[in-house]
């Protein structure tokens, strides 16, 4: 039976007179990889620090397999955290940096080199161990913090922002190497971070969090495709936003948005009563080039070059500018000046009650 399921229930967490948490609830299988994702103050890192232990909660409960650990001290829960800054000691060796935190707990001798021998295997560190860390890359320091944390065999291992600090390339790396972690050791894996590509790529599920609340958790897929509320779909990708009134709500709703000829879309969720107001978000790369729902003629007003994609700045007929995105398979698709035609499927309006500010 796999170890690591965590559960936090009403937790609440003040700094003064700001509420950073207030009341969260949220559950982690054990096993998993799930993705806090935020803004800065939406409370990730503090609810990381929380279940670390490094932190006291003012409220409610934090569950490790079903136990209460909020009291337990930090180094006495079966947890480990990898830092943003990987806080690897500079006069250490990359082996004794692994070896430290079980030098503490005790073990010596064959088993702490057979442990840390391990350890670097898992990260591919072999052969680096009389190093010191002024003496490796940023990527190999990341693998060492990785390692580090990895040689305890917690049973949670949360994850910090551990790829600001890489370049790009880098980061694309890591991420493979993280998730073959992951599904080499089976360990519950806890990533927190701002950067929603990284979520989405990484995560089999995603909590968002918005003012120390839930916003929506469920896989990448569900928070993309699916979004709760408007707030949760303008943060997890790009979208472009409308405002219109329904003006039927038959087979498909028909939206009336501004000077735009009527537009239908087909919620996945209830249909909002006809007369009411409401935000219709459809993602840039759902809109085609070409005839099909929802059609209407545009002058491409901007093209910009992303190298596997270009993104097109698109003026309507009826004055309202909205954003595509086409991959480069046979090179630009429209030129700054062209006239064509665009249009996207009904099913793709994401539709949300209310104004769209």
């Amino acid at each position: 039976m796999k170890q690591g399921a965590l559960s936090v229930e009403g937790l609440t967490k003040r700094f003064g007179d700001t509420v950073v948490l207030d009341g969260l609830g949220l559950s982690i299988a054990a096993g998993g990889f799930t993705a806090l994702l935020g803004a800065s103050g939406s409370g990730k890192t503090t609810l990381l620090r929380l279940v670390a232990g490094f932190e006291a909660p003012d409220e409610g409960r934090i569950l490790l397999d079903g136990a209460d650990v909020a009291d337990v001290p930090a180094y006495a829960r079966p947890i480990n955290l990898v830092f943003q800054s990987y806080a690897l000691f500079p006069h250490m060796t990359v082996a004794d940096n692994i070896a430290f935190g079980l030098r503490r707990e005790g073990i010596a001798g064959e088993e702490l080199q057979r442990r840390v021998r391990e350890a670097m295997a898992l990260v591919r560190l072999e052969g680096l161990g009389e190093r010191r860390p002024r003496e490796i890359s940023g990527g190999q320091a990341q693998r060492v913090a990785l390692a580090r944390a990895l040689a305890k065999r917690p049973k949670l291992l949360l994850l910090d922002e551990p790829m600001a600090a890489l370049d790009r390339g880098l980061r694309e790396h890591t991420r493979s190497e993280l998730k073959r972690l992951h599904r080499t050791l089976g360990t519950t894996f806890v990533l927190v971070t701002h950067d929603q590509e990284e979520a989405l790529a990484l995560a089999d599920r995603v909590a968002l969090l918005d003012r120390g609340r839930l916003a929506q958790e469920g896989t990448p897929e569900d928070l993309y495709e699916r979004p709760a509320s408007l707030a949760v779909a303008r943060f997890v990708g790009r979208l472009n936003l409308l405002e219109g009134r329904v003006a039927d709500s038959g087979g498909a709703l028909t939206i009336e948005v501004g000077g735009i000829a009527p537009i239908e879309a087909r919620p996945s969720g209830d249909y909002p009563p006809v007369g009411s107001t409401v935000a219709v978000g459809i993602r840039p790369e759902r809109i085609d080039f070409g005839a099909g729902d929802n059609a209407r003629t545009a002058v491409v007003s901007e093209v910009t070059y992303l190298g596997e994609q270009s993104v097109y700045r698109l003026a309507l007929a009826e004055g309202v500018e909205i954003r595509a995105s086409r991959p480069n398979r046979d090179g630009i698709a429209a030129r700054v000046g062209e006239r064509i035609t665009v249009s996207w499927p009904a099913a793709a309006a994401l539709v949300f009650p209310g104004e769209a500010a």
